[in-house]
This record gives structure tokens, C-alpha cells and sequence, in this order.
């Protein structure tokens, strides 16, 4: 079962993603901030990891600085999700590998999932047989 970490401080956002990954046969961990994001993602080691970076005690940005510095956590697949447009955000997640920065309210949980399974397919074709 394809393991995902969502980091989302709003808990009727965390909720409902958790809620539409469950129902689609993903195995779901939520994390309430950046900090206990970054301890879940470097124990748990997510298949893939959705991020919303305006959060307490860690922001995602600085989650992903420390995820992608530490050994467990260079290769985990990130999208981030948030409210923000800002260049700045979007470039810097960019520049941390991130698959895509996309904006929380173009978007359905359905639409997320399928995001999330596009880059898994892609994954898979990568992987030498």
C-alpha cells in the first residue's frame, strides 16, 4: 500500500484529504505542523509527501530545507499545497525539488489524488526492471 504524509495545519483540510487518499487505498499520515511533519516523514519514510508551507513551529519551506539535508528524506516526492502565490515560495520550493507548487483552491482532494498517482506511474516507469 503506497504510504502518504500530509502536513497541512488546517485539521478540516488535513481531514478531508486524509479522508479522500484513505478512500482510494492510499495508507495516510497527517502531521499538524512543519515539526512534526519532518519527524513523521524521516520515521514513517512516505511513499510521497503533501505540504502546505504557512504552518506553525516549522515552516514547509524550512521543512523541505531540513528534509532534503538529511539522508531519509532526499528522495521523498513533495507537492506543495498552499494559499499562497508568492514567487518567492514557489521558487524555493522548486529549488528543493518539489513535483509541483500548486494553489489549495484550484483544486478538489480528487484532483490531488490523481496528481499524486501521475507521479507514482511516472516513478514506477523510472525504475529499472
Amino acid at each position: 500500500m503506497t504510504r502518504v504524509l500530509i502536513v497541512e495545519d488546517d485539521p478540516l483540510l488535513a481531514k478531508m484529504y486524509k479522508t479522500k487518499f484513505v478512500s482510494e487505498g492510499f495508507d495516510v499520515t497527517t502531521a499538524e505542523d512543519g515539526e512534526v511533519g519532518l519527524k513523521s516523514a524521516l520515521e514513517a519514510r512516505p511513499d510521497f509527501m503533501i505540504l502546505d508551507i504557512m504552518m506553525p513551529r516549522l515552516s514547509g519551506i524550512e521543512l523541505l530545507k531540513k528534509l532534503r539535508q538529511s539522508t531519509g528524506g532526499v528522495d521523498i516526492p513533495v507537492i506543495v499545497l498552499s494559499n499562497l502565490s508568492e514567487k518567492k515560495e514557489m521558487e524555493e520550493a522548486k529549488n528543493l525539488g518539489v513535483k509541483e507548487f500548486l494553489i489549495k483552491s484550484n483544486l478538489t482532494p480528487k484532483d490531488i489524488v490523481e496528481k499524486v498517482r501521475g507521479y507514482l506511474r511516472e516513478s514506477q516507469l523510472d525504475r529499472p526492471q
